[in-house]
């Protein structure tokens, strides 16, 4: 395990058609992006679900710097996944900016402000 993976928490709920993930902490860098990424995708793996529901409970955003960092190594970690993504502070630039680059990449996911919306758009997906 690496020091980014003390950084933060992560809970990992297979529900009926997607996994539900809560992550969280105090602030989102580049290590810790990819290291929480890599145990969702194994979990996925793991049972076999293309459905993901990110539940982002940092404090403090990834930069922008990072996050262009990251979403390549991210998007071929998705690949063949939908994500719905949820942030509980309500932090969306650098999300929406995350996705405009995933769905070049061909990943499916949208953004949502309410928890229930993410759940009823993967399920319907």
């Amino acid at each position: 395990m690496n020091d980014a993976a003390k950084d933060y928490t992560i809970f990992l709920d297979q529900e009926d058609g997607y996994l539900h993930v809560t992550v969280g902490g105090k602030r989102v860098t580049s290590d810790i992006a990819l290291a929480y990424w890599r145990e969702i995708i194994d979990k996925c793996e793991a049972n076999n679900c293309p459905r993901i529901l990110l539940d982002h409970d940092f404090e403090e955003m990834i930069s922008m710097q990072e996050m262009l960092q990251v979403i390549g190594p991210v998007a071929d970690l998705l690949k063949g996944r939908l994500l719905a993504f949820y942030d509980r502070f309500g932090n969306y630039e650098i999300p929406e900016a995350g996705k405009v680059i995933l769905r070049s990449k061909g990943i499916k996911m949208q953004i949502f402000h309410h928890l229930d919306e993410a759940i009823k758009w993967l399920l319907a997906n």
